[in-house]
């Protein structure tokens, strides 16, 4: 355990005030294995009250659809045509400014709110998918993430079913990302996937190498692709690391899964990739995400 210290400075202060400020001490220190307690400082207050904040607005967020969708293409690394798109959630307030994801979506994950975030994504999705059907008579895949804490909630494959019927699209149009450390839950979310594939959705590991690699994951969930975190890309123009990279697209080819790399922002990397065979890529090389009218106009350019 990691006890939570607050050293007086005056003792005409609250009792309750002094051990809420130890609380908040603890629960920063919570997780930390390396020492055995943790001091309150104003910061930790600061940050919780934020925190707070952020989860006092989602609410009225959502209902003023204040969140927004940006997509950023994937491209077929040997024609660089647009193969998709993954669909990335950005919170533009009502007064105009931007709220950084690396803010609100650990908030929300943390307090078991990112459900509710993950199903308007995924159904603004759909929605974007049923006007690209009717207006562009041409669809590509949009791929949505699925948080651990989503995939691993009751229901959530009927909610998703549902949705994508009333959008009248098909459901391979929507692939879903499952991150590696939700995908190491293989057997108790395997009901899960095994719906949500039977209805026709496609499964794609998020993130892989980025955590605790699991091969048994990829045995017991059917995924169709295989996403690599940028975390092993940054160093794929290395000797060991093209090693490990090269040995990962391998494994995937073997298991008939499509493999992506995510990050990519070099032309050196893209050569190393080519020459590994892997399919599609994502990154900032070629694009960064950008608002769905922004796309919209990039992909017709592109076509």
């Amino acid at each position: 355990p990691n006890f939570g210290l607050y050293v007086v400075k005056d003792n005409r202060m609250p009792a309750e005030v002094m051990y809420s400020n130890a609380s908040v001490a603890a629960k920063e220190g919570a997780g930390n294995y390396l020492k055995y307690f943790t001091y309150y400082t104003d910061e930790m207050d600061a940050k919780l009250k934020k925190e707070q904040e952020i989860l006092n607005d989602m609410h009225r967020a959502l209902e003023n659809e204040e969140f927004c969708i940006y997509l950023q293409p994937k491209y077929n690394i040997h024609t660089n045509a647009i193969a998709g798109a993954e669909a990335l959630v950005r919170w533009k307030k009502s007064d105009g400014t931007m709220v950084p994801p690396g803010e609100f979506i650990p908030v929300y994950e943390k307090n078991g709110q990112i459900e509710k975030l993950d199903e308007y994504v995924f159904r603004k999705v759909c929605q974007l998918q049923r006007r690209a059907m009717d207006e562009w008579k041409k669809l590509i895949n949009i791929s949505v993430n699925l948080s651990r804490s989503s995939i691993l909630h009751d229901g959530i494959a009927e909610c998703y079913i549902k949705i994508a019927k009333d959008n009248k699209i098909p459901f391979s149009c929507v692939p879903l990302e499952i991150t590696e450390s939700a995908a190491i839950y293989g057997k108790r979310i395997h009901s899960t996937t095994e719906q949500l594939v039977n209805a026709g959705f496609k499964l794609h590991m998020d993130d892989f190498g980025s955590g605790y690699s699991s091969m048994l994951c990829l045995n017991q969930i059917p995924f169709s692709a295989l996403k690599i975190d940028k975390s092993l890309i940054d160093h794929v123009c290395e000797e060991k690391g093209k090693t490990l990279v090269e040995q990962v697209i391998m494994l995937s080819k073997l298991l008939n899964m499509k493999v992506i790399a995510e990050g990519v922002e070099t032309e050196e990397q893209i050569i190393e990739l080519r020459k590994m065979n892997c399919d599609e890529i994502q990154g900032f090389y070629y694009a960064k995400p950008m608002p769905e009218k922004e796309f919209t106009e990039y992909v017709k350019g592109n076509h």
